[in-house]
C-alpha cells in the first residue's frame, strides 16, 4: 500500500508523547559553600537522579558574586558570569569527560563580542553582571545620550568600557548563565537513571584570580571576590518505569550504549614574542578527529609597559585583544592548509596602501566574515554581534581614549603610557574564526581529522613591518570538535576521544 502524506493520514490521531512529570531541582556543590581564589577554588557539583532525565538546555547556574570587603569598587570584564571561572569541566568518579580551558577569555574575547547583540547586552545587565546603558549597581546613571564631555561612541555601545563603578565594597550580587559544555548545550535529554548513582556527573569550575576578571579602584586583594550560594537550578523530567526499560532495551539493542552527539571546545595557547615580523608559527596541540572550526585571539596578559597606576587591575584583562600587525593567516593539519588562499588580515598599512584602500580599517571586512562562518552565523542578520568599525580590533592609547587608527596593531603592546582607558569610545576586542567543516553531509563526523594519522597543526600568521608590538603575546586557539557520549550498561559515560 502507497504511504499517505500526513496532510491526509487519518491513523495518526495523537502525538507521540510518555507521561511525564516536569519539575525543578537545584545542586549545590559538595565541597563547600564559600569559594575565593585564596581558599577553595575549585567548586564541584554532582548531579544524578535514579528516576528523572536532565533537561539540560532549559537548566542554568546561579551564584552570588561578592565584592569581598577589599575597600574598593569592581566591575566584571565582559562576557557574563563566565569571566569567573578560567576552566569549566565535566567528570564523572574522576575520569574528565571534557574540559574548557581559558574559559573566560573565550567568552570574555570572542563569543561575547560577536555573538551578543546590544539586546542581548542589556539582557545580560539583568542576569550576568554586564553593563547595559551604563547602568551600575553602585548607583551609575543610566545614560541614553552623551553626558557633558563624554565621548560620541557613548550612544552607540550603551556601556563605558573598564569603569569600576559596578559593585561597591561589601556587596554582593546574582548571576544566572546556562551551563557551557557541549553536553549541557545539546537538546537532548540526558538520561541520568542510566549513569550509576554511586559515579554521577559532576560539574567542575575553577575560579579565577580577582584582578584578572575585570576592574577595581584599587588592587584587590587574592580574597577580592567570593562566590556564594552557587547551585544549578536542573529542569527534571520524571518518566515511568516502563520508559526507563524501554531505554535500557534501546541500550541492550545499540550494543550497550545510548549516544548523545554535540560539540565541544578544548583551548591552547601559544606564545608571540614582541617585535616579530613575517611569519609566525603558532603550535596547536590536540589531536581530533572532526574539527568543525578554529577560533583565536591575540592578547597580552602582564600590560608591563603601562605606567603606575595604570597596571592590570585598570584595564579588561580578557576581552582586550588585537591583530599584532598580521596581514593575513591559516591553518595547517599536516600537509594541507585551511583555507588554500590565506585569510586576509588589515595589520599592514603599505599592502591597504597598495590596494587602493582609502579608509584601511575596511579591510576588517573577510576577518569578520570568516569569523561568522566559524560560529555559524553567516546567514544571520546579524552575524558577527557588537563588532563594529569601532569595536573590533582597535586601540585604546591616550587618557581621552583617541584611537591610534585602526592599522595599529590593536592590543596593549605599542608602548604608549596609557592603553585601553576607561571610555566608550572603543572596546577593543580582536576575535578570528576560520571554518574547517568539510560539508559531507551523509558522514557523522566531517571535520578535519588531525587525530586518526597525529597530523601536526599549526596556525600559521604572517605580521606586516610594524610588527607583533612592544609586549609579549599569547595566542589563544579554541577549537571546536563534534564528541560522542556513551552511556553504557555499566552506568559509566565515556566519549569518543
Amino acid at each position: 500500500m502507497t504511504a499517505m502524506p500526513a496532510s491526509i493520514s487519518y491513523e495518526d490521531v495523537l502525538p507521540v508523547a510518555v507521561p511525564a512529570v516536569a519539575r525543578r531541582r537545584r545542586f549545590y556543590p559538595q565541597n563547600g559553600t564559600t569559594f575565593n581564589a585564596l581558599g577553595s577554588q575549585e567548586i564541584r557539583i554532582e548531579v544524578s537522579s535514579s528516576n528523572a532525565l536532565l533537561d539540560a538546555a532549559h537548566s542554568y547556574l546561579e551564584f552570588f558574586v561578592f565584592n569581598n570587603g577589599t575597600g574598593t569598587t569592581f566591575a566584571p570584564d565582559l562576557g557574563g558570569g563566565h569571566v569567573f571561572f578560567d576552566e569549566v569541566w565535566v567528570e564523572q568518579q574522576g575520569r574528565v569527560l571534557a574540559r574548557e580551558q581559558a574559559h573566560n577569555r573565550l567568552h570574555a574575547g570572542i563569543l561575547s563580542a560577536a555573538q551578543v547583540n546590544d539586546d542581548g547586552q542589556f539582557g545580560e545587565s539583568i542576569s550576568q553582571m554586564q553593563r547595559g546603558c551604563n547602568q551600575g549597581i553602585g548607583g551609575a546613571v543610566a545614560q541614553m545620550t552623551p553626558a557633558p564631555g563624554a565621548l560620541a561612541g557613548d550612544v552607540y555601545v550603551n556601556r563605558v568600557h573598564n569603569n569600576v563603578g559596578m559593585l561597591p565594597n561589601n556587596t554582593g550580587v546574582r548571576i544566572a548563565m546556562a551551563m557551557p559544555t557541549g553536553l549541557f548545550t545539546q537538546n537532548k535529554l540526558l538520561p541520568l537513571p542510566l549513569v550509576a548513582q554511586n559515579a554521577p556527573l559532576t560539574l567542575c569550575f575553577r575560579l579565577a584570580e580577582p584582578q584578572l576578571v575585570g576592574v577595581w579602584g584599587a588592587a584587590p586583594g587574592a580574597a577580592g571576590l567570593e562566590i556564594r550560594r552557587m547551585n544549578y537550578v536542573a529542569q527534571m523530567v520524571e518518566v515511568g518505569g516502563d520508559v526507563l526499560q524501554q531505554f535500557r532495551t534501546m541500550q541492550d539493542m545499540s550494543g550497550g550504549q545510548l549516544t548523545i552527539s554535540t560539540t565541544d571546545i578544548e583551548h591552547s595557547q601559544g606564545p608571540l614574542a614582541n617585535n616579530l615580523q613575517g611569519e609566525q608559527i603558532i603550535r596547536v596541540p590536540i589531536r581530533k578527529r572532526s574539527v568543525k572550526s578554529l577560533l583565536f585571539q591575540i592578547n597580552s596578559e602582564d600590560v608591563t609597559n603601562l605606567a603606575a597606576p595604570n597596571n592590570i587591575r585598570n584595564i579588561y584583562n580578557l576581552s582586550f585583544g588585537g591583530n599584532a600587525s598580521m596581514t593575513s593567516y591559516q591553518l595547517k593539519v599536516g600537509a594541507v592548509v585551511y583555507p588554500p588562499t590565506p585569510v586576509g588580515c588589515w595589520g599592514d598599512p603599505a599592502r591597504a596602501g597598495a590596494a587602493g584602500v582609502s579608509d584601511p580599517g575596511n579591510e576588517r571586512g573577510e576577518c569578520a566574515m570568516e569569523l561568522a562562518k566559524a560560529l555559524g552565523t553567516l546567514g544571520f542578520t546579524n552575524p558577527t554581534g557588537r563588532l563594529s568599525g569601532i569595536t573590533y580590533g582597535v586601540n585604546n592609547q591616550t587618557v581621552l581614549g583617541v584611537a591610534a587608527g585602526p592599522l595599529a596593531d590593536g592590543d596593549n603592546g605599542d608602548g604608549a603610557a596609557f592603553v585601553c582607558t576607561q571610555s566608550s569610545e572603543k572596546t577593543s576586542v580582536c576575535p578570528f574564526g576560520l571554518d574547517l567543516d568539510s560539508f559531507q553531509q551523509t558522514a557523522i563526523e566531517a571535520g578535519v581529522d588531525s587525530e586518526t594519522l597525529a597530523l601536526e597543526t599549526n596556525l600559521i600568521l604572517q605580521l606586516g613591518g610594524a610588527g607583533s608590538g612592544a609586549e609579549d603575546k599569547n595566542v589563544h586557539t579554541y577549537l571546536v570538535f563534534d564528541r560522542h557520549y556513551y552511556f553504557n550498561a555499566d552506568g559509566s559515560i565515556t566519549t569518543s576521544e
